[in-house]
């Protein structure tokens, strides 16, 4: 296996977390779990994220360093939309409400937007991993 085929490995192993945890956000909504359905949505956008940086060869340790990466190698020079990093900012602030402010409380339709928002994201992530692995087969 080549240094590409071992970073696009990587990037789909990342992909699939991203959608399991996309997935088991759909329900936490569905349930009226929001501040899980919020918790999910950011793991899923942070397992895209990684994907994206993965196929580059880039992993980082911490979630500070993913979306500093995200913001300076995507969003700062034109490769992502930068609706997509404001997404990415709001729901990385919003886990770390949700997860350690105990009186954060979300409304249904802000979470159901975010979870829109975030199929959005992961499938620009998939679509940008897909591409660069057709590159490396031809």
């Amino acid at each position: 296996m080549t240094g590409k085929e071992i970073r696009s490995a990587i990037a789909r192993n990342w992909l699939d977390k991203a959608l399991s945890a996309f997935e088991i956000a759909e329900v936490c909504l569905e349930k009226k779990n929001l501040i899980s359905c919020v918790n999910r949505m950011y793991y899923a956008a942070f397992y895209a994220a990684s994907a994206i940086l993965a196929n580059e060869g880039k992993e980082y340790g911490k979630h500070t360093a993913v979306r500093a990466a995200i913001n300076r190698d995507f969003i700062k020079i034109g490769r992502m939309p930068p609706e997509y990093g404001d997404y990415y900012n709001r729901l990385f602030d919003d886990r770390l409400a949700g997860d350690y402010e105990p009186a954060t409380r979300f409304s249904y339709e802000e979470v159901r937007d975010l979870l829109v928002k975030t199929r959005e994201f992961i499938g620009w992530c998939e679509t940008l991993v897909s591409d660069a692995a057709k590159r490396t087969d031809e």
